[in-house]
């Protein structure tokens, strides 16, 4: 481990929770739009930036979400979700596994710990709705883009 990549992953986290933060009322609750999650493309570039995402979700869900379990649960759907997208080469299937993973997990916290009465297969679904619009969407329409500036490419490869 170098300097540049401890700042990288350490800049990561920062702007993942300065996201979450900018748009806390959207990113909580049964349905959100965690527009911080659009840095999960980031390990198209290299995956070594799922550490930096997932500190961030980390705190991120320590300033914002008031039950423990959530830190930990939120947390893991984040990482659950990277590992699933550096491990599956169709990158539009990789795209889905955010939306598919938190969709399920956060949906059952939404349902089980957080007690919103909506049914389970509602939360799962809204949670899927959000992540699919932030990451799948956006993943979409970003990614063709942002590999036609080399020196952005160059620069998030690193």
């Amino acid at each position: 481990m170098n300097t540049r990549y401890l700042v990288t992953q350490a800049f990561i986290a920062a702007l993942y929770v300065a996201l979450l933060a900018a748009f806390s009322g959207l990113s909580f609750g049964v349905i959100q739009f965690r527009v911080a999650e659009v840095l999960l493309l980031l390990v198209f570039f290299n995956k070594r930036h799922s550490v930096g995402i997932i500190l961030g979700t980390l705190v991120g869900n320590l300033m914002f979400s008031p039950i423990a379990l959530d830190w930990i649960l939120g947390t893991l759907a984040t990482g659950i979700a990277l590992y699933l997208m550096i491990l599956i080469k169709e990158e539009l299937l990789a795209l889905l596994m955010p939306s598919i993973v938190n969709g399920i997990i956060v949906g059952l916290q939404l349902t089980y710990f957080y007690q919103v009465p909506t049914p389970l297969i509602m939360n799962i679904g809204s949670v899927f709705i959000g992540e699919f619009v932030v990451t799948f969407v956006a993943g979409v329409i970003l990614l063709p883009m942002l590999r036609k500036n080399k020196p952005l490419v160059t620069m998030l490869s690193k």
